[in-house]
């Protein structure tokens, strides 16, 4: 058979460590499939046992190249003859004593033929953690249906950046269990690139780190997106996503995550959504403003003295909604409980008093009011919305502004914390409180997690 046939359906079979790196598997697969002379792009699914399919670096790596990861039981793979040594220590670790070769030939489906035999990778200065085999259907077998899997870790539905969306399947009654609800993380509309760039980059940890959830993401708004949030809803629907837990990156100002997933779902009738909370006001998100807190005054400032002459102006995105806004207040006071600093303030980039400048001048005053010797006081300027979203450089333009009029006071701006473990686990909590309300087979628009 030749490597231009094989490219209509190439399946690898990988194997892999405990807690093997993305990189690692994306490397092996790349070289193995550049050993069969065939193209990246003639993927078309990552096999392995069954167990491994929840390790982050099979998952990840599956993402990355785009296609599905299929997991297989240890006793199918075993059954499987293949013309590698049996591995002793595959066997322990799996129950199975090939891995690798096994899953690509069971993923090719009947009458498959190895292209390239078992390869182990070859990461600079330390062991190799995974290994690769490259296998693809007979000539004469084509269109014959393949092995079906135990489990099957989805590509992403708009790659790169989303995470994987998770089917399972009763390996005893051959029962396909539905597809979860799928989180759907909005994000506001922005011309800036950097915006779209920070929700992949969210998505892909959100993946790794909770492999079991179904995410995807998209911005809302007028403004031309890479990421629209009407085709995330198609990509989910076209994987047989039927309910949607849509959680907004930042407060809802104008309703615009219902009305464009009212637009996407009108184009799904079968599609149920629910809006759920944004994560403000989250503790997860204290520790991550904390980090930037700490980053903006140096690092390691965390004696009194370091502390004693700082004012802190958090500052939200601003809301029709006071709930929202009072979640930045109770969040400045939490962020001030215990930290030995002047004090925190809090302003508004829109919609709300105080505005920034506003914000700047009460913690001038309140600086200028500790009594003692010293340097002169500083303000840090902390977002509090996690991504910037386009805001990032509206809040530095203003606090340029102000910093311009007053020379007299040093101010820091700080960044947003980013798409951080923080972020990622407290939309992944919004998301089970919404699937804890539950999701009506007919819901359309329907808010949960009250304040």
């Amino acid at each position: 058979m030749t490597a231009e046939g094989a490219a209509r359906g190439l399946c690898a079979g990988v194997g892999a460590g405990r807690g093997v790196p993305v990189s690692e598997v994306v490397a092996l697969v790349r070289e193995t499939l550049a050993r069969a002379g065939c193209p990246v792009g003639a993927l078309v699914a990552l096999a392995t046992v069954e167990t491994k399919t929840a390790e982050p670096g099979l998952a990840g790596a599956a993402r990355l190249l785009g296609v599905p990861l299929l997991g297989f039981p240890a006793g199918a793979l075993a059954a499987v003859r293949v013309p590698a040594p049996p591995s002793a220590t595959a066997l322990a670790a799996t129950g199975t004593p090939s891995v690798a070769e096994a899953a690509a030939l069971l993923a090719a489906g009947p009458g498959a033929e190895l292209l390239v035999g078992k390869r182990k990778s070859a990461p600079p200065g330390g062991p190799a953690r995974a290994t690769c085999a490259v296998a693809a259907p007979a000539d004469g077998d084509r269109g014959r249906a393949p092995a079906v899997p135990s489990a099957i870790v989805m590509a992403s539905p708009t790659r790169p950046g989303c995470g994987p969306a998770l089917r399972t399947r009763n390996s005893y009654q051959g029962d396909s269990v539905p597809t979860p609800p799928a989180l759907l993380i909005a994000g506001p509309g922005t011309r800036d690139d950097g915006g779209a760039q920070a929700l992949r980059t969210l998505l892909d940890v959100i993946g790794a780190r909770h492999p079991e959830v179904p995410v995807a993401g998209g911005l809302t708004g007028s403004a031309p997106s890479a990421l629209p949030l009407g085709a995330a809803v198609d990509a989910l629907a076209g994987q047989g996503v039927t309910r949607i837990a849509a959680v907004p990156l930042l407060p809802d100002v104008y309703g615009g995550v219902p009305a464009a997933l009212a637009r996407a779902a009108g184009r799904h009738p079968d599609l149920a959504y629910v809006c759920g909370q944004d994560p403000g006001g989250h503790p997860l998100l204290l520790d991550a403003l904390e980090r930037q807190l700490d980053e903006a005054l140096g690092g390691g400032a965390r004696r009194p003295g370091d502390r004693a002459r700082t004012t802190v102006l958090l500052v939200g995105g601003g809301s029709g909604d006071p709930y929202a806004n009072a979640d930045v207040a109770r969040m400045a006071r939490l962020l001030w409980e215990g930290r030995g600093l002047t004090g925190v303030e809090t302003a508004f980039l829109t919609h709300t008093a105080p505005d920034v400048p506003a914000g700047l001048d009460r913690c001038r005053v309140l600086g200028g009011a500790v009594p003692g010797p010293g340097a002169p006081g500083r303000i840090v300027v902390l977002p509090a919305f996690p991504l910037s979203c386009g805001v990032a450089e509206r809040l530095r333009l203003q606090v340029d502004g102000w910093q311009a009029a007053h020379p007299e006071t040093t101010v820091t701006c700080a960044e947003p914390a980013g798409p951080g473990p923080e972020l990622a686990d407290a939309l992944v909590q919004r998301y089970r409180e919404v699937l804890a309300a539950g999701i009506p087979a007919a819901a359309r628009g329907h808010r949960v997690g009250a304040r």
